[in-house]
Order: C-alpha cells, then structure tokens, then sequence
C-alpha cells in the first residue's frame, strides 16, 4: 500500500493507500506475459504497439487485431544483416521509420518500414554514447534522448543530447544528472520532462528556440527515503504526466503543478516494477504499460486521451 502526500513541489511516499489510488483490478487487462524485461512501449499510429524485450535482445508486436508476434525482430550481433543489439526506448517518424536507443551498440539505430537499420547517431564531438535509454522527437522533428549508462547518484554524469533533423549534427543539452531516464514534451514544445531516478525526482527544462534547454528545474521531488526509481513517462491531453515508477511499482499521475493526483498499482512478482508507458489506439485512451515485476504488457483504458507525440505517424488504429 502507498499513500502519496504532495508538499509544495515535494512527494512523500509512504505505506498507506490513498482513496485516489486507482485499483489495478479495476480496468488493468493483462496482454501477454512470459516476456523478458520488457521496455518500450510505442504504437505505430496503425494499431500495432511494439515494445522492446531488455534481457532476450528481440522486440514484440501486438498486432492491431491482438495477436502478438513474441520475436517479431531478434538482434543480430553480427554486422550482416546490420541491426541493434540491445534495444531499450523506442519512437516512430511519421515516414513510419522506427527510432531504437540502442545500449549494445550505444547508438540511436533507425530502423526502415523493411527492417533495414542504420546508425542515426553515436557520438557527439567524437565522444561516444554511454548507452541511449529513451527518446522523443520536437515538434521540427528533431530527436532528445537520454544517455544515463554508468551514472548514479555518486558519480551524476548522465546527459541528454538532441539531434538535429536533417543534419543530425548532435548537442549535449543537459548534463550533470544521476541516471536520467524516461523524458516527454508538454503539449507546446516549451518545457521538457526527464526523470533522473538516481535522485529519485522528476526534472523539468525551458525549451528555448534554438532547440538547447535552460537549466533544470525539479518538478517532483519524491522522497529519498521512499522507494526509487521513476522512469518513463507519457502525458495526457489535459497535461497531465503519467509516469511508471519502478520502484513503488505503480504508475503516478501528476497534473501540470507537479502533484500526484492518483496512481495505479501494478501486481509484481519480484522486485521490479513498470518501466514504461504508452497512449495508443484511435482514440487514444488506450494505455499500455511495460512491466517487468510481472514480465507482461498491460493495458487499460484512461478517460482523458493522450497526447499524440510530435512527429507520429498519422493516426489510422484501431
């Protein structure tokens, strides 16, 4: 159980459960399980969700129909044919290329229509990548993402880097930070989210118009006694920020002032908690939820639809 106090821009997590909790029971459908680690998750604006399996290097589909295709893609680690390795965060370009943060080769992979891949970007200023996490594209198309490998709290040397559309010239824009994680942009481009779970707190940054990010503000701190581990992240068309976290094994949500106004949580067999979070479906009001603490996909059904990501596919889904 879990009660969620907020305190100013400050969450305390404790071992009561609040009335505002939504039950897992209530509307939480199990899609498949029997995965290994799975990460991820992102709908390809055609009905079908793909997501990464972390600990077997393959990535599934749920097809638009419900099937799901365990080993839709496998890695390969030889360099014929040229894939990922180690996928983690994925994204799809509305010319329906999917973008992979690739921890293997510590690159962003883009993988064509015909599973052709190619190495986007790994280095910035000839400094190679320490192992891309999550990613998501601005509204011009330019590609932000996490780079959080062998940072931690003792040692804050996580980044997040942009890469410029059509150049794909590579910016660190942020650094400093102990395993930054999930991150989303607000509806108007102008601020951008990252969870740093090292410190166990939600981070936000001005956008400025050259596309560098001003210097980070916390959003939500949450308790350093409490349990760890914030991670991806999705927001509403309300705006509001829908984050799994991995430690307190439950999805929180957070409206735009940074407090939690509900959270939903997740059954688990270890552990481990949800690591990631998805809007998908025509409407989308679908939510598909990573979890490893059960090694399943979830899905749910949200009142208010999420908010479609910069750069998407045009929405055909079912």
């Amino acid at each position: 159980m879990l009660l969620v106090f907020a305190i100013a821009a400050t969450v305390l997590l404790f071992a009561v459960r609040p009335a505002a909790a939504a039950d897992a029971k209530a509307g939480l459908v199990k899609v498949c399980d029997g995965l290994s680690f799975p990460e991820g998750p992102a709908y390809d604006g055609r009905g079908n969700l793909f997501f990464s399996n972390c600990n077997d290097e393959t990535i599934s589909k749920v097809n638009a129909d419900g099937t799901v295709e365990r080993k839709w893609m496998s890695a390969s680690e030889q360099d014929q044919p040229f894939t990922w390795k180690k996928s983690n965060g994925l994204t799809f370009h509305g010319d329906g290329t999917m973008f992979v943060c690739d921890h293997g080769r510590n690159a962003i992979i883009r993988m064509h229509p015909d599973r052709r891949c190619e190495v986007y970007a790994d280095n910035c200023a000839g400094e190679p990548f320490k192992g891309p996490n999550d990613l998501a594209f601005d509204p011009k198309g330019n590609l932000y993402f996490t780079d959080p490998v062998g940072s931690n709290k003792k040692n804050p040397v996580g980044c997040v880097y942009r890469v410029e559309q059509g150049t794909r010239k590579v910016t660190r824009v942020a650094d400093g930070m102990a395993f930054p994680n999930g991150l989303a942009f607000t509806a108007n481009a102008k601020y951008l989210y990252v969870c740093e779970s090292g410190e166990n707190r939600i981070l936000r940054f001005a956008v400025k118009p050259d596309g560098t990010l001003g210097p980070k503000e916390p959003f939500a701190d949450l308790s350093p006694d409490g349990p760890g581990d914030p991670d991806g992240m999705a927001v509403d068309s309300k705006g509001n920020l829908w984050v799994t976290h991995f430690g307190a094994h439950s999805v929180l949500i957070f409206d735009t002032h940074g407090r939690i106004t509900s959270f939903i949580r997740l059954p688990h067999e270890n552990n481990w908690g949800p690591t990631n979070i998805e809007f998908g479906g025509k409407d989308m009001r679908d939510v598909y939820i990573t979890d490893p603490g059960t090694q399943a996909l979830y899905r749910m059904r949200s009142e208010v639809p999420g908010l479609k990501l910069f750069c998407s596919p045009r929405n055909t889904g079912r």
